[in-house]
């Protein structure tokens, strides 16, 4: 008996702790994100107050995104969803919104100024993946300027989704701008000596980045798929003029035909992700990666720029 009473009291215990971290988890907000880089603003905003489900997972293509049957029914249950401008979200919100009267769809994107995707030089026919030339860049928040805008809207949402928290939310928001306003700056006096140069990606993502501190992007894939023999030849006999030793790849695109540019210019592929989480960190590690390729440029002249 002594033993069964010590068994019951460990259970009890037990049950209620686990009730009492479930009450916890219903305290907080559930918001959910559609891609990493929200979901590190959102927590750096909400702090204890939220948690944050993210629905593009690492290495996925948010262009051909789906979500699951199990990341659709816990949007049922989300209190907000931050969207970001992306296709799939239009429908994802309808049946969000038909399943959940209480979720609060949020647009982090509003204000920014979205620039058009740009037409190869050497293809003025081709469509991007997942983009046609003319329509809007989906790559916001590759630029700090676009991030500070996205921190204030949704800031603005999670203050009013928990009143209670409205002066942690300020504080919080506050901490985030000084550090983008500091990031830009750092960005722009890094990048200064390269304006008007051009790098090459696999995938056209960086226009915002690229149109922030007055560089050129361009781009390998045409239309989702590997480029043509002689998209590729043109492709090489530019790179060449241009100098370019890099080509620069996404963890989630086949990066084949960049390698094989690469290859045609004597140069490297080099990894940079567009959808890494910590997207301030990661800004300023494009920024010296991009950096890094121009230095190895050879420099008007023949020498390589300094």
């Amino acid at each position: 008996m002594p033993r069964l009473r010590l068994l019951l009291a460990t259970l009890f215990c037990c049950l209620t702790f686990l009730a009492a971290t479930e009450a916890l988890a219903d305290e907080k907000l559930r918001v959910f994100v559609t891609i990493a880089p929200q979901a590190f603003l959102a927590e750096r905003l909400g702090g204890e107050a939220v948690e944050v489900h993210t629905l593009v997972g690492k290495g996925q293509d948010p262009h051909t995104f789906e979500p699951s049957p199990r990341q659709a029914a816990t949007l049922g249950r989300a209190h907000l969803f931050f969207t970001v401008g992306l296709p799939f979200e239009k429908q994802l919100v309808a049946k969000a919104a038909a399943n959940n009267r209480n979720i609060k769809v949020s647009d982090s994107t509003i204000g920014i100024t979205r620039l058009m995707m740009q037409e190869h030089h050497h293809d003025q026919d081709a469509a991007h993946h997942g983009h046609v030339r003319g329509e809007p860049d989906p790559h916001l928040w590759l630029a700090p300027a676009n991030l500070t805008i996205m921190t204030k809207n949704m800031a603005a949402a999670l203050t009013a989704a928990l009143p209670e928290h409205r002066e942690t939310v300020r504080r919080s928001q506050q901490a985030l701008l000084d550090e983008l306003a500091a990031l830009d700056r750092q960005l722009a006096a890094s990048l200064a000596p390269h304006r008007g140069k051009t790098f090459y990606v696999f995938h056209p993502a960086f226009g915002y980045f690229a149109n922030a501190y007055g560089l050129t992007q361009e781009a390998v894939e045409t239309g989702g798929k590997s480029p043509s023999p002689k998209r590729l030849t043109a492709l090489v006999r530019q790179a060449k003029v241009d100098g370019v030793k890099v080509i620069f790849v996404q963890p989630q695109f086949d990066a084949k035909a960049a390698a094989t540019v690469a290859a045609g210019i004597g140069g490297a592929v080099v990894p940079i992700d567009p959808l890494a989480r910590e997207v301030t960190a990661n800004l300023s590690s494009i920024a010296g990666a991009i950096d890094q390729a121009f230095r190895q440029q050879p420099a008007p002249g023949g020498t390589k720029g300094k």
